[in-house]
């Protein structure tokens, strides 16, 4: 039998109670409004316990993503290439009094992908959450001129946004599965509706993590797994930079936007952790759109 006394899963039973009670959080939501400063009260710890893994969180979204589920209460699990960035994220988490591990990996490596998921259940003993975000740009330019190898090109970026997602997902999936619960986000984009002249080969990249994304929620919904996508518009990271009109900042970027400015990565990070709350149990297979009302 199990031991129900052992603090792993007294753990679990508490994050596993708040799913289980998502129709009666967003009465408590609705009830929280009416009260100035209960709804950040009750959202402060939302995540207690949680174990979340994050590919591509050395920087930008996935960053600010790994210390917003760490400030809520969530033990996070993240990859990233650049390691010394990847031990600089995972050292602030935890002076600011997170739980954060980091290792690195490269999604376009099956067996890393692999090997990262394992090491999560290894390390926090389950998996609650799972946001699949690394990805690259790459080439920006005619189509016809688009290179089919190469670094940032054809192959590369189908292989890090679209075969990184999959591992991914067929490496988090049967974990959920055993749990019979879980939830996983993948990164999609603005360009996940519409086409680019120039950058072809993200755009058809990210319209492919769409047809993944409602791929999985259809197949897993009676698993009690929702598999979810999130498609910000411009935002501010560094992967924004090589992209901007010359001469504009990042910090001035998107003026002509009807909210006037480009996406902080924190904007992004906080609809990411709206969609995972345990309260949305209908929203699955979806894509949620975090454009600043671009395509509106």
């Amino acid at each position: 039998m199990p031991d129900h006394s052992h603090p792993e899963n007294r753990s679990r039973r508490r994050f596993m109670s708040a799913v289980g009670a998502g129709v009666a959080g967003l009465a408590l939501s609705s009830h929280a409004a009416e009260q100035p400063g209960s709804q950040n009260r009750r959202d402060c710890r939302r995540y207690e316990d949680a174990v979340v893994l994050i590919t591509g969180a050395t920087s930008g979204i996935g960053e600010a993503a790994a210390h917003g589920y760490a400030r809520e209460g969530a033990k996070v699990f993240f990859c990233g290439r650049r390691e010394n960035r990847g031990r600089q994220v995972e050292q602030a988490i935890r002076e600011a009094g997170g739980e954060a591990t980091y290792l690195r990996a490269d999604v376009r490596e099956e067996e890393q992908v692999k090997a990262l998921v394992a090491r999560c259940v290894d390390t926090y003993g389950r998996l609650d959450i799972a946001f699949n975000n690394a990805g690259i740009t790459g080439y920006m330019g005619d189509l016809d001129a688009l290179a089919v190898s190469g670094e940032g090109y054809y192959h590369d970026i189908m292989r890090t946004n679209v075969d990184g997602v999959l591992y991914a997902m067929r490496y988090e999936l049967p974990v959920m599965r055993a749990q019979g619960s879980g939830v996983i986000v993948n990164t999609g984009s603005l360009l996940s509706h519409r086409g680019s002249p120039r950058m072809a080969a993200y755009a058809a990249s990210k319209h492919a993590v769409i047809g993944l994304t409602r791929s999985a929620a259809a197949a897993e919904a009676g698993n009690g797994i929702r598999v979810v996508s999130v498609s910000p518009g411009g935002t501010r990271t560094d992967i924004m930079t090589p992209y901007l009109p010359e001469g504009a900042s990042r910090a001035g970027a998107g003026a002509d936007t009807p909210m006037g400015r480009i996406a902080a990565p924190e904007d992004i990070a906080s609809v990411v952790l709206s969609v995972t709350d345990p309260a949305c149990l209908f929203l699955n297979g979806d894509d949620v759109r975090a454009d600043g009302a671009v395509l509106a």
